[in-house]
């Protein structure tokens, strides 16, 4: 009771335009800065939510990401209710199978993913001023992802989608179906920010086109390989990450609302920048360590990466809301936290194959699934078969592997029985007919 009375009394307190937040403590001080009548809703040893000036949302996003080294960095919420729930609920994670059983699939797909490609699509993404959630640009932005994935999408099973937010920006949702009511997540967050002025330019060419240059790649030769995975994918370009990962918490609220069954998250969120001594580093707080065991397994078997482990913080990009929800989340990323690109928001933005390479081969062994008919990979495995991953002139050096023999698919060993079948009826009847002429001539 009296900490039912003490939360009414800082609420009352509150100013009438406060909205409500939840971030890190190891920040707590610096939003007290920017807003000195800050007030401290509930705290642990780890998060506070806190009423908090929406007007100095731009000033609180610059300072997370220059003092504490973190895109996006807290979560707005649309209630006392909605960050009371969230600061008290974190649901048990699920138990997954993270068997490795498709490596046919995988390398069949990997050598066609091109980073040349990767970074084409950076530099168109980076010629928009910017991707605000609230600017014009920041609203084409959604529309000219959503025409793109839908140009890879030749299936009249696969959709591609807005997801509607109330504000500019719209969420981009690429749909491939599987057999399986489970689904399967990556994401990268399509909006870039200016500090406190939507309309200034901010390419956010590492952060975070490069994301959704890698996931767009990864889209492209999954559908021209006809991939069909046992559980749903879906590929998700969020919007509004950098003010409080506004577009992934509604999407993961939506799917709740829908009992929908998500059973990993992947989040690719800046790709292309190697600042330490290892190429991919996974984050180890808010995140699922199974999971995270499960893509250093990817990344030993398919990728020929190195590897390493940090820590980003709290709500420090889009599989935050997943993790919350009880959903296992990873968040690979392309150096240690703090020694990440020092321009991420400007032209000077400049790897992200290993990334796409781990992002496919996730997408596969946690999708299942195989290639239909008429993939790229039908009847051939490319490379992989003479004990190299990759075809493209474009590509990464080609990484050594075991030479292997491509499976037959169910199509072949049924025409290979009923050839056997007609060959074998065929020395029947041309028995049956020396034998009869061998009679004639006897008589």
């Amino acid at each position: 009771m009296c900490r039912l009375m003490l939360v009414a009394a800082l609420v009352a307190c509150s100013g009438p335009s406060d909205r409500y937040i939840s971030i890190d403590r190891d920040a707590l001080e610096t939003a007290r800065e920017l807003d000195p009548e800050l007030e401290v809703v509930e705290a642990d040893a780890e998060v506070a939510v806190v009423a908090f000036d929406p007007a100095r949302f731009g000033a609180l996003t610059e300072q997370m990401h220059e003092r504490h080294h973190r895109c996006g960095g807290f979560v707005l919420h649309d209630s006392l209710g909605d960050a009371q729930a969230a600061f008290h609920t974190q649901l048990a994670e699920r138990a997954v199978d993270y068997t490795l059983d498709r490596a046919a699939v995988v390398e069949a797909v990997l050598p066609a993913l091109d980073r040349v490609r990767i970074v084409e699509t950076i530099g168109e993404l980076s010629t928009m001023p910017n991707r605000h959630y609230q600017s014009p640009t920041g609203a084409a932005a959604s529309t000219w992802l959503r025409d793109r994935w839908r140009a890879f999408a030749s299936r009249p099973d696969v959709t591609v989608e807005l997801f509607d937010h109330g504000f500019a920006q719209q969420s981009v949702i690429l749909t491939i179906p599987g057999t399986s009511p489970e689904i399967v997540v990556l994401g990268a967050h399509l909006d870039s920010i200016s500090f406190r002025n939507k309309s200034r330019i901010a390419p956010g060419a590492d952060d975070d086109a490069s994301g959704i240059a890698t996931l767009t790649e990864v889209a492209r030769v999954l559908l021209a390989q006809n991939y069909r995975p046992a559980r749903t994918l879906k590929l998700i370009a969020y919007a509004a990450e950098e003010v409080g990962l506004r577009g992934s918490q509604a999407i993961v609220r939506d799917f709740q609302r829908r009992k929908l069954d998500v059973v990993g998250v992947m989040q690719l969120d800046m790709t292309n920048f190697q600042g330490s001594e290892k190429d991919i580093w996974l984050m180890k707080d808010y995140t699922s360590a199974a999971q995270n065991a499960f893509l250093i397994d990817l990344i030993e078997t398919y990728v020929g990466a190195t590897w390493g482990l940090d820590a980003c913080g709290y709500a420090c990009s889009d599989h935050a809301p997943w993790y919350r929800a009880g959903v296992p989340a990873s968040f690979p990323f392309e150096s240690r936290m703090r020694q990440h690109n020092p321009s991420i928001h400007t032209t000077q933005d400049a790897h992200a194959i290993k990334f796409a390479r781990l992002a496919a081969a996730y997408a596969i062994e946690l999708g299942k699934g195989s290639l239909g008919q008429g993939s790229l990979g039908q009847g051939s495995l490319g490379q992989a078969d003479v004990g190299f991953a990759t075809t493209c002139d474009t590509c990464d050096a080609p990484r050594a592997i075991a030479p292997r023999t491509a499976p037959a698919r169910g199509w072949e060993l049924l025409a290979a029985s009923l050839l056997l079948l007609l060959a074998i009826a065929g020395i029947r009847v041309t028995r049956s007919a020396l034998c009869a002429a061998g009679s004639s001539s006897r008589s």
